[in-house]
């Protein structure tokens, strides 16, 4: 039953990737072109890592995640979140689905987009700058 379980996680993730690789045009990201796929891939993605070691519990880390909102080329915001979460992925995701709800986020804005950029808060290290 595992192997059988593996083995539709990783065909779903193959799926949705390739759809992704597929349809969404070079300049979008995955989450701006369809995030309720990208959104399915992570969790599967998640799935996926917590079936290699079952009897291990996910460990939950605290990522800070940088969303830059860009109008063009030109950034002209940023807005970081706090995310309690298993994977960068995870938090990166959350950050982004987030940040729809955010000022920044206007279809005004000509060419809107936005990149997430995530560093764990629970590795010890401190933050360097």
């Amino acid at each position: 039953m595992a192997d059988a379980r593996h083995t539709l996680l990783e065909t779903m993730q193959d799926l949705m990737s390739n759809y992704l690789v597929d349809e969404c045009p070079d300049h979008v990201t995955w989450e701006d072109f369809d995030p309720d796929i990208d959104g399915l891939r992570s969790t599967v993605i998640d799935l996926l890592d917590k079936s290699l070691s079952p009897t291990a519990p996910a460990d939950i880390v605290t990522y800070v995640v940088d969303v830059d909102f860009y109008s063009g080329d030109d950034r002209f915001a940023t807005e970081v979140f706090t995310i309690d979460a298993s994977t960068p992925e995870g938090a990166q995701h959350r950050a982004l689905s987030l940040s729809l709800d955010s000022i920044y986020n206007d279809p005004r804005i000509p060419d809107l987009s936005r990149t997430a950029a995530v560093k764990s808060t629970d590795d010890g290290a401190g933050d360097p700058e």
